[in-house]
């Protein structure tokens, strides 16, 4: 999201320190949000077989690791997005309490525990980034940019955990933890996913990359990203596994591979039209996020191979039908 804030400007000394700092920003809340939740979950890991930082490390490490995430967390969030974003942080850090710990626990509390893990995980970074190019005045942010990246964030958050829910079903039950997914059904959340989520997510980050006024690269990278998207939907030949095990046919946008993958690499050589040490960056991301891309390259691969496949099965279907 940074970058796509940061295209059409050059790579200054408060762009590079605005990517690094929202970079560490976020990795210091996560990790207190992963080790809070560590804390209270000890229990219900242990039911469930699944391995515990704070069983293995100690509760006094984990709490350690708690105190000095957040201590980092408001540093990095005060320099890089001045007091609104150190604020902001303050309230960020309240959500995993909120999320894992008695009384409240909202994991628990259904839409209370989806909408907290989407905040969290989704919207905060997000709002951090708007606040940060605006601090460090790297661009203005208008309403409608604004407004496009926080429905993005809120509607592909609550899509994330939800996604999440139906994969665990199972589990969650097995643990006595009742969520959405156990109240409403499967089909039900998928159709809410399909239907409402996805389109608005859709929606608000195309209306993000037209508020940023991206260059030709991020419009034929769209472009292609589409028929991509259009190709493995209509072929058949496809499987998704984001909302059930098993997997089901492919719908288009439901793998989150183009914030991944696709993204970053692209908005990066995008941002290169205006400041040709993007490519740095992009090198970087590269570099740090190999799996994810590795992984890309592999289903890309199989999309080409489709294709092949599908050429040589219509010049078969025309040379018979010239015979």
């Amino acid at each position: 999201m940074v970058l796509l804030l940061l295209d059409g400007r050059p790579l200054s000394v408060g762009a590079l320190a605005v990517l690094a700092l929202i970079v560490l920003t976020v990795c210091a809340v996560g990790n207190y949000g992963y080790a809070v939740n560590e804390l209270f979950d000890v229990q219900e890991d242990a039911r469930l077989g699944r391995v515990n930082a704070a069983a293995t490390l100690g509760p006094r490490r984990v709490w350690w690791i708690v105190a000095s995430s957040a201590l980092c967390a408001e540093l990095f969030a005060g320099c890089v997005a001045g007091a609104r974003g150190a604020f902001v942080t303050v309230l960020a850090l309240a959500l995993p309490l909120a999320y894992s710990a008695p009384p409240l626990r909202v994991k628990e509390r259904k839409w209370l525990g989806v909408c907290a893990d989407a905040l969290a995980a989704h919207v905060y970074p997000a709002l951090m980034a708007l606040l940060a190019v605006t601090h460090w005045t790297l661009r203005p942010v208008s309403t409608v940019l604004g407004a496009c990246i926080i429905i993005w964030s809120a509607a592909a958050g609550v899509r994330g955990i939800l996604s999440h829910q139906l994969h665990t079903a199972d589990q969650d039950r097995n643990a006595g933890l009742t969520t959405v997914v156990h109240d409403l059904g499967h089909s039900s959340v998928e159709r809410f996913i399909i239907a409402v989520l996805l389109p608005l997510e859709v929606v608000a980050f195309g209306g993000a990359l037209l508020a940023c006024n991206g260059g030709v690269v991020l419009w034929c990278s769209v472009a292609a990203y589409l028929i991509y998207e259009i190709f493995k939907t209509s072929s058949g030949r496809f499987r998704v596994t984001v909302f059930r095990p098993q997997g089901q046919r492919y719908l288009p946008f439901v793998e989150e591979i183009f914030y991944k993958a696709w993204g970053p690499i692209v908005l990066a050589l995008d941002a290169a039209r205006a400041d040709f040490r993007y490519v740095f960056v992009m090198a970087a991301y590269v570099l740090l996020f190999r799996p994810h891309l590795r992984a890309e390259m592999h289903r890309l691969r199989s999309v080409i191979a489709a294709l092949r496949v599908t050429a040589a099965t219509d010049s078969c279907a025309r040379s018979n039908g010239e015979s």
